[in-house]
């Protein structure tokens, strides 16, 4: 994703703690803004796809939407194929019906267009706000509203969450300036208006690692890999994307939405899609994450020391996102996972009371039930024939290796782990001797796969995207409804199946 910003610093609005609104361009100023611009809407349409890049959105120090040229920049850039999204911050005040129109006229696909709307009492109302919000949804244009967490506009932003159309996100930014830290009380007064107000009270230390799905482009030709990171100069836009990874960051922390919100982490993409910084939340009807790599990434002092994985931890912020979805989006969390499922439960102890099920045991395992009760409300599970057992006791006599089974109450086979001693990771070389020690008949009935120093033996057919695929056929929910992450190989058709990337 690209963020743009060219050197247009005024607005149709006089707010008082603004300064762009005491800044008034003149006509060669404007003039110049439009030739940056629509020479970078030529340069994107270029490079675009070569770059990688698949959306765009404005963050003018200003009123971009009441200029056509941006109208016009944004509607030829929707129609590129290979782009998904494009869209804009906005304080709203453009007339609707004659910027789309505009929009439309020269090709402008409104299923791409998102805006980034900023609700402003001092020249606005609520009604008349809400009202244009009503006017662009029922356009079919995605947006979310929002304004600063001004403690003493809390009844007026109260207001306005009761006013906007239903399904319109309102997100609170935390106030600068405000000389002390919120109270208790107020906390949870923005909260109630925004579930996720509580991202604006975290600490974000700056991670340059998660910065390089994003650039941020200046209408004079430099880029940067944030708004608030150093400038560097490139030719064009691909050369940009293939000099960000070299690039450092000197912020300490992510000081702002734009900054925090195009990380590319697991919080961002879960709650607001793949494009985050729009601030338009995917509210999924059903989460799927797995556990070691993804939920297990954040260690304490004494793990690190002793390298001990029972002592990992899942990350605050990810842990505060889901107690969200779950309680205000009645979101359905599920992990898909290896780990049989009382290692799952142990390992996700902390969020445990969030789960309905999941799928356990690489597959081999598949449950739902009731997070508030645990009421058991579906069960099944991929038997591994028993003659794989006898098939395997070769490989743990002549090595040193030691063979965990995974049985059910029945008395169903339907996991077995070959552990390395030493915590040795299997090479593939030793997997597929592994494999060769299974008859012909059997080897067609399991799948075998490798972890570290486990080897995991299943039913053929039981995978973590097969066990989505039944979760969501026994609830009803379709695929392109739900989000999805990990971080190996056995994940990436789950998360396929979501579009997640």
């Amino acid at each position: 994703m690209v963020l743009y910003r060219g050197i247009l610093k005024s607005c149709n609005y006089s707010c008082s703690y603004c300064p762009f609104s005491k800044h008034d361009m003149q006509n060669g100023e404007l003039e110049k803004d439009r030739k940056q611009w629509l020479s970078f809407v030529q340069s994107f349409t270029a490079q675009g796809e070569k770059a990688e890049v698949h959306a765009l959105m404005l963050t003018p120090y200003g009123e971009a939407m009441i200029h056509p040229w941006y109208w016009q920049g944004l509607a030829q850039l929707s129609m590129l194929p290979w782009v998904e999204a494009v869209g804009t911050q906005t304080n709203l005040s453009f007339a609707v019906d004659a910027s789309l129109k505009l929009y439309e006229q020269n090709g402008g696909d409104l299923s791409k267009l998102r805006l980034w709307a900023t609700f402003h009492p001092q020249m606005t109302t609520v009604a008349q706000f809400a009202r244009t919000c009503g006017q662009l949804t029922a356009r079919g244009v995605c947006l979310c509203a929002g304004a600063v967490g001004v403690p003493e506009h809390m009844e007026l932003l109260r207001q306005l969450r009761e006013t906007l159309p239903e399904g319109v996100y309102l997100w609170i930014n935390q106030m600068d300036g405000l000389g002390r830290t919120y109270t208790e009380e107020e906390k949870r007064i923005f909260a109630k208006m925004d579930p996720y107000f509580y991202r604006e009270l975290l600490p974000h230390p700056s991670d340059v690692s998660q910065c390089r799905s994003g650039l941020f482009a200046e209408g004079d030709g430099r880029y940067r890999l944030c708004n608030i990171s150093q400038p560097w100069a490139a030719e064009s836009l691909y050369e940009a994307r293939q000099n960000q990874n070299q690039k450092r960051c000197s912020r300490k922390r992510c000081s702002c939405y734009l900054a925090y919100g195009g990380r590319s982490n697991l919080v961002n993409q879960m709650l607001f899609g793949p494009w985050p910084l729009f601030r338009i939340p995917r509210r999924p009807r059903a989460v799927f994450l797995d556990i070691e790599g993804t939920l297990l990434t954040c260690r304490t002092p004494k793990s690190r020391r002793a390298n001990d994985p029972e002592t990992e931890e899942i990350a605050a912020d990810v842990r505060a996102a889901l107690e969200v979805l779950v309680k205000r989006e009645q979101t359905l969390l599920f992990f898909a996972t290896t780990l049989p499922y009382q290692d799952a439960k142990k390992r996700c102890r902390r969020i445990w009371h969030l789960c309905s099920g999941g799928v356990f045991a690489g597959g081999g395992h598949i449950q739902i039930q009731l997070h508030d009760t645990k009421k058991l409300k579906k069960e099944w599970f991929a038997a591994v024939p028993e003659e794989c057992l006898r098939n395997l006791e070769q490989i743990v006599h002549k090595k040193r290796v030691r063979m965990l089974v995974y049985r059910n109450v029945q008395g169903i086979c339907y996991k077995i782990t070959l552990l390395h001693a030493a915590r040795q990771p299997w090479s593939s070389q030793e997997a597929d001797a592994v494999a060769g020690c299974l008859t012909g008949q059997v080897k067609k009935q399991v799948r075998v796969l490798t972890e570290g120093h486990c080897l995991q033996i299943v039913a053929a057919g039981a995978d973590k995207a097969a066990g989505v695929r039944k979760i969501c056929a026994w609830l009803g929910i379709p695929l392109e409804d739900i989000y999805a992450a990990g971080d190996s190989k056995e994940d990436l058709e789950m998360m396929q199946l979501s579009g997640s990337s």
